[in-house]
């Protein structure tokens, strides 16, 4: 899916183990 790039602060929040993930993604996009 394509929802990956633009964590909100709620998705950090209640899941930050999606952002370090959407982190790297985002560097590989780069």
């Amino acid at each position: 899916s394509r929802k990956v790039i633009k964590p909100t602060s709620l998705e950090i929040e209640s899941n930050p183990r999606s952002r370090s993930a959407k982190l790297r993604i985002a560097e590989r996009l780069n």
